[in-house]
């Protein structure tokens, strides 16, 4: 970045009668924080009200070394003026800034400035050259995220999807591709930002229509000022912004006589079942909510309308007629086009996690033959296998199971994260799988087993190395189950014995929810009750015979 000269320590601070010696903003550095410099630019955008940024912009137009700088304070000054400052660098989030502004002094009036132009992909040294500065971006880009876009208006964008590097790449043996796939990531993502500091902007205050705001939505006419905060780069846009929303593929067929849905419920808990016991340890925190919650996956499951479901993220409460998975079979079977789901009922333990997996299934279709979670001390929550009979002779089992997630909180020695790409719990994740091998093996043996479930890692990632070996084959989808920080991949899997192999039929992954902003799920007042973010995971849809 940029240099502050200094003779014998001093600081050279000159009058305006002797402009040529005057700091240059190219010049401003980090390094001299709570340093007073002044120095001469143009004002290219002022965004001083207390709901703005409470400063301006400023801009060098110097020929071949352009650049700005954000200055904070509410003295008055206007667009194209040239002026004079004294004031003091200060970092906020790792951004140089101006602040404790001391005089100001204009110098004319009117001036025209460069907009650069900031092309995707850049180097790092590319847009902090740019930092400050007013650019606009030729480039088509699409949305990768909207986790912040309600809350702050801030939306992830790059020039092509955004992959998780696990997703594609063996974090043992491929760490150089690894790190060459991120390096390229970052120099074709940007965030996007309204000119505002305030939370929860105004429908009218932003600077695109909410209900466009999808994952790979595709944007034009980006405009504003390149500002950086702890090493993210973000444009504050200066209009508002072109974006097309892609149609919804709401194509559910798959092929196959038995369809089964494999779906992460985003943590259903359902109170005490008698519309008390709000809010619950994890889900919905009031009754309406649940209902809005029960409601979205209700509208799920119908339009895919399988004969099995597999989930994920049920609130660990028995099997009794008060127990969530109970009263989610009784709600579907009163309002799907099914009237003849039930419970697969086990009677044993699921694993002490406060979430855990289950099975319903259409008794007018399978019947059932075995269901039982199958407990070691390796997994809190334990999978379930289910043998069902189809057409009185087909038999198959499907085992579902949620292995430990990527979070780092209470991990230990080899659980810890490895900084490989794959996460904290990585080990015990592997375990995991190891164990899962040796169940389905050693009780399932010659059996027809489809192994499916949210597994909290990547394609690549170790367990599912370990799970796509053997006497199983994993059912590749191409596709993707979820988005974390605007990076795509595959969590929710499905594998398959050998000798089952040829009864898969279709695999498919149903894009309803990873692409669709969180807040418009069932917690937020003004979420429809569709199909549309029923979870955070994409449900994985299965067809069998």
């Amino acid at each position: 970045m940029n240099k502050i000269t200094l003779i014998l320590g001093t600081l050279l601070v000159f009058s305006c009668s002797n402009p040529s010696n005057l700091d240059k903003i190219q010049d401003i550095n980090s390094t001299f924080e709570n340093t007073p410099v002044e120095i001469k630019g143009i004002v290219t955008g002022v965004f001083q009200d207390k709901a703005a940024l409470s400063g301006f912009f400023i801009q060098d137009d110097a020929l071949f070394a352009s650049s700005g700088i954000f200055v904070n304070s509410t003295k008055e000054v206007h667009v194209g003026d040239e002026i004079f400052i004294n004031a003091t660098v200060v970092e906020v989030r790792n951004e140089t800034r101006l602040d404790s502004v001391t005089s100001i002094e204009l110098l004319s009036a009117n001036h025209s400035f460069t907009t650069h132009t900031l092309n995707f992909p850049f180097t790092r040294e590319e847009i902090e050259r740019l930092e400050g500065c007013l650019v606009a971006i030729p480039n088509a880009l699409q949305i990768s995220d909207s986790y912040s876009f309600e809350k702050y208006g801030q939306l992830m964008v790059s020039s092509s999807p955004l992959v998780q590097a696990t997703e594609l790449f063996d974090a043992q043996n491929q760490s150089n591709q690894i790190k060459a796939h991120n390096d390229k990531q970052f120099s074709t993502t940007l965030v996007l930002d309204d000119l505002s500091n305030v939370k929860y902007p105004s429908n009218e205050d932003l600077y695109c229509a909410i209900n466009k705001v999808v994952v790979g939505a595709t944007i034009k006419g980006v405009k504003g000022y390149v500002c950086q905060r702890n090493g993210v780069y973000s444009v504050r846009l200066l209009d508002d912004i072109e974006v097309v929303a892609p149609a919804l593929n709401s194509d559910v067929a798959v092929a196959g006589q038995l369809k089964l849905l494999s779906l992460n419920v985003h943590n259903l808990f359902n109170g005490n079942g008698d519309e008390t016991g709000f809010p619950t340890e994890r889900g919905a925190k009031t009754y309406k909510d649940y209902l809005k919650q029960i409601t979205k996956l209700n509208s799920a499951i119908s339009i895919v309308n399988p004969d099995i479901i597999s989930l994920m993220e049920l609130e660990n409460d028995g099997e009794d007629s008060l127990s969530a998975i109970s009263q989610l079979c009784q709600f579907l079977n009163r309002n799907s086009k099914r009237g003849s789901y039930q419970v697969a009922m086990t009677r044993n333990s699921p694993g002490s996690d406060v979430i855990k997996t289950g099975i319903i299934y259409d008794a007018s279709v399978l019947q059932s033959k075995q269901s039982s979670y199958h407990a070691d001390s390796i997994f809190s929550r334990n999978p379930i296998f289910q043998e069902f009979t189809f057409q009185d002779s087909l038999s198959f089992v499907v085992a579902v199971n949620h292995f430990k997630s990527k979070g780092s909180r209470g991990a230990k020695g080899l659980n810890k994260d490895q900084k490989d790409g794959q996460g904290a719990y990585n080990y015990k994740r592997i375990k995991q799988a190891e164990v899962l091998l040796q169940l389905t093996d050693s009780l399932y043996t010659n059996k027809n087993v489809l192994i499916v479930g949210d597994f909290n890692a990547y394609s690549q990632e170790d367990p599912i190395q370990i799970l796509n070996s053997q006497n199983f084959s994993k059912l590749q989808t191409n596709q993707f189950s979820y988005v974390y920080k605007g990076m795509q991949g595959d969590l929710d899997h499905a594998f398959v014995s050998t000798k089952f192999r040829d009864q898969v039929k279709g695999i498919r992954v149903l894009d309803i929810n990873a692409s669709y902003p969180n807040w418009t799920d069932y917690r937020f007042e003004n979420s429809d009750e569709s199909w549309l973010r029923s979870s955070d995971h994409n449900p994985l849809l299965i067809g069998l015979y």
